[in-house]
């Protein structure tokens, strides 16, 4: 509805356990009025002594698919992995306990940042890649669910999007037909770029295009986010003049 805005929070916080300041993500929201955006609150019903990040609300509004991470010592939340990607489901305007999506989405590899389309079956989000050199990267992946509640193998989105470098915040946008991400992978400014791509009339995807100055910067960019009436764009940024470490910004989407 235009007025609801999810997002991440880091901040330093005392661990409890071992005494020491840490870093703590969590879930903060806030609400458009009349006078502008209210302060934002905790999401105490899905925010753990753990990491909670890298959120996606279906159009509806009702499920959210969003990424924990495995705490050792805390114990916060149980994964398949290092991250796994969870659903919450909306009830009464709160979100029930989230459950974990199991396989074929999460393994023991690192999963996150999902996004979930308007056609409320397809899934995008990012996996970890080991090969054999053990090196690692990030690429996109898309599944689908089906009419038994099913989530098909993931795949590669895209040859075309997903290089040998990191591919990573992937956005379908309310359209279905335009699809924002963040890589180091293809020719950018310096540092982490957005680009978009969108779908061909034979359904694949096309050549990905920089967003270009001044959305992209020599600094990281990344986390695109689309209103639901198209009009405007959400970033994350570290770049100079900000208010701390990142900041999310926004403009009119040309």
């Amino acid at each position: 509805d235009g007025k609801t805005f999810l997002f991440t929070r880091r901040f330093n916080k005392m661990d409890e356990v071992s005494g020491r300041m840490v870093d703590q993500e969590d879930f903060f929201v806030s609400t458009l009025t009349d006078k502008g955006w209210t302060k934002a609150r905790s999401l105490d019903e899905l925010n753990t002594i753990g990491n909670e990040g890298a959120s996606s609300l279906s159009p509806d509004g009702q499920y959210l698919f969003f990424t924990s991470c495995k705490e050792e010592i805390l114990k916060a939340r149980e994964t398949k992995g290092s991250c796994d990607i969870f659903l919450a489901k909306k009830t009464n305007d709160v979100f029930s306990k989230p459950r974990n999506l199991d396989e074929p989405i999460n393994t023991g590899s690192w999963e996150s940042q999902p996004s979930f389309s308007s056609d409320g079956r397809t899934l995008y989000f990012v996996r970890k890649i080991k090969e054999a050199d053990n090196t690692t990267h990030t690429d996109i992946l898309v599944t689908s669910v089906g009419d038994n509640f099913q989530w098909t193998e993931p795949v590669s989105v895209s040859d075309k999007i997903n290089t040998k470098f990191n591919e990573s915040a992937p956005f379908i946008h309310p359209d279905n037909q335009t699809l924002y991400f963040c890589s180091d992978g293809h020719p950018g400014f310096g540092g982490l770029d957005i680009f978009m791509s969108r779908r061909q009339p034979d359904g694949s995807w096309g050549e990905p295009v920089n967003l270009g100055y001044p959305i992209n910067t020599i600094d990281d960019e990344s986390s695109l986010l689309v209103s639901g009436d198209g009009k405007l764009a959400y970033i994350s940024s570290d770049r100079i003049g900000g208010k701390g470490k990142e900041d999310i910004y926004q403009f009119d989407l040309y």
